[in-house]
């Protein structure tokens, strides 16, 4: 495991995993058999066993780990042949199959361990969730002289509904991106669909010689890894006690599949299981799996706030439903006077300004629920979250008890926009509000989020991405697919419960924010109520700054 000391500070470098036993296929962390209480803990194969009568515990173990699962798999040609399944912790085991683990046991790890632990002038796939983008996008990174980084973006189908303007557009949107908002010029950046297969072959063309995976959990490492591994072939490199490498080159259409579950990365909802550097061979190309980094370790898990099963249901990728891209269903919301919030299971709550009118497209998994105010919606899922509580919307809540207070949440006030903005939250997903009717200033939009959790807003970037294509299409590549005269991402402003005046305060806190970016302050010496006063067809998105 990847230790927080100076003293194993290079154990990611090839020459220590070399060195290193049989690691558990799923986290990478070294395997042992004697104490149960620790890390890397595994059952011998079930021939060890045949003297003694296993305990319910054990035979649940074996029977989703390595040895009574691969009886059941296949024909009879792979029980032949005797394709054994590699080997998994019952840590892992244990989270996997029965969704029982103890979140402290898959510490995070800060950016600076990570990269501590990568060689100078090592070529780095930068993996960022599109879905969630720009969190998880790490600017340093970007701009790191040490190492040759490119930017991928992941799990597009959640955004982007058809491959082709993947390939087409999105790329020059980057392009435009990077230069403009960044001050980064460079065509080294990509887009992709481990679970469509969008624009795979693309990434194999970008993969070195050896190629590191950087990116948060649950960035889409895993997945990118086994998408390449089933087009190409690929394979798990693992050693033995010399420091020799073991690869199974040996497959046919018979033992397809055992070889690909030998071989393929872990691809889990549990952050962080990655735990160790993992090889992989990719048609001759090496790359290297990195257990993921979160920009403060000492952040509040998601398992402390969210239920296990609607983080399941989050976190799984194959569940989400991409025709929710093309048709966009939506519900029509109305801004109250008493505060009427909309939530989906209590994870936020959006409280629009009254006499709003507005329409959500959720991206998010659960059933949506509206309340006059949030103390109500509180009142209710704290009732929702007892043990033996009956309450009608008990199967519509997924906090826990401790997300039940006031006190708990943080007001994060939406600086202001006209027609539609994405609301991105970190690890969860992301909505799309649109303001409907006549264009009218009546206040400043608010999501109140447990804390610990990171939210953002930008414009909808489908739409930005496919018009802005058109025009600069039809202007032969005058005109920009990412505009540069304005930010189209920007960070919330975070305010007291009591704050009554808060596009005044916002206002404070934006001018705070810019000091030291003067050429950030756009609209800076107007007054912002009479800006906001009528409708422009000009994107003002005053007070929108992003705070990398």
């Amino acid at each position: 495991m990847l230790m927080r000391c100076a003293t194993r500070q290079k154990f990611l470098r090839p020459a220590s995993i070399w060195r290193r036993f049989i690691n558990c296929n799923s986290c990478g962390v070294e395997l042992q058999n004697i104490d149960l209480h620790k890390k890397g803990y595994f059952v011998k194969r079930i021939e060890t066993d045949r003297a003694q009568k296993p305990s319910l515990d054990r035979l649940k173990y074996l029977l989703f780990a390595q040895d009574i699962q691969k009886l059941n798999d296949g024909h009879e040609k792979d029980r032949v042949k005797k394709v054994e399944s590699p080997p998994i912790c019952k840590r892992c085991n244990d989270a996997l199959h029965q969704n029982k683990y103890n979140i402290e046991d898959f510490e995070k790890y800060t950016f600076n361990e990570i990269i501590a632990n990568i060689p100078d002038q090592s070529n780095i796939l930068h993996l960022v969730s599109l879905p969630e983008f720009p969190l998880g996008l790490n600017y340093r990174l970007l701009q790191d002289k040490k190492h040759n980084v490119e930017l991928v973006l992941t799990k597009a189908d959640q955004v982007i509904p058809t491959k082709s303007i993947l390939q087409k557009n999105v790329p020059l949107f980057l392009k435009d991106f990077m230069k403009y908002h960044l001050n980064i010029i460079s065509n080294k950046s990509l887009s992709i669909s481990s679970l469509k297969n969008w624009n795979i072959e693309t990434m194999y063309s970008m993969l070195k010689s050896k190629t590191y995976l950087l990116g948060n959990a649950n960035a889409g490492k895993s997945s990118l890894i086994n998408a390449l591994i089933r087009k190409y072939m690929g394979k798990k490199i693992t050693f033995d006690k010399r420091g020799n490498a073991i690869t199974n080159n040996d497959y046919t259409v018979e033992n397809l599949k055992h070889y690909l579950k030998n071989n393929c990365a872990g691809v889990y909802h549990v952050p962080n299981m990655t735990r160790n550097l993992q090889a992989f061979d990719i048609n001759g190309k090496e790359i290297y799996d990195l257990p993921g980094y979160s920009e403060e370790a000492n952040n509040n898990y998601l398992e402390n706030i969210i239920s296990k099963d609607w983080l399941q249901q989050i976190r799984k990728t194959e569940l989400f439903d991409s025709k929710k891209i093309k048709k966009k269903h939506y519900t029509s919301f109305k801004g109250t006077e008493n505060g009427a919030c909309y939530t989906i299971g209590g994870i936020f709550y959006l409280v629009p300004p009254k006499g709003t009118i507005n329409q959500i497209v959720k991206y998010i998994p659960g059933q949506p629920s509206e309340f006059k105010n949030i103390d109500k919606a509180l009142e209710v899922f704290d009732a929702c979250t007892l043990p033996d509580s009956k309450h009608p919307l008990k199967n519509y809540c997924g906090i826990k008890n401790n997300a039940c207070n006031k006190n708990d949440l943080v007001r994060h006030v939406i600086p202001p926009f006209q027609g539609s903005i994405e609301i991105v939250m970190k690890d969860i997903g992301y909505i799309l509000l649109r303001s409907t009717g006549s264009y009218q200033y009546q206040g400043l939009y608010e999501v109140w989020l447990p804390k610990g959790i990171e939210m953002c807003i930008r414009e909808p970037l489908e739409k930005l991405i496919t018009e802005n294509y058109e025009k600069y299409i039809n202007t032969n590549g005058a005109s920009t697919v990412c505009p540069k005269n304005r930010p189209i991402i920007s960070s919330c402003y975070p305010m007291n419960p009591d704050e009554k005046d808060t596009l005044t305060k916002m206002k404070e806190m934006y001018l705070d924010r810019t000091n030291n970016d003067l050429s950030a302050r756009r609209h800076k010496d107007i007054d912002p109520v009479s800006l906001l006063g009528a409708k422009s067809e000009e994107h003002h998105n005053i007070y929108w700054y992003y705070k990398w």
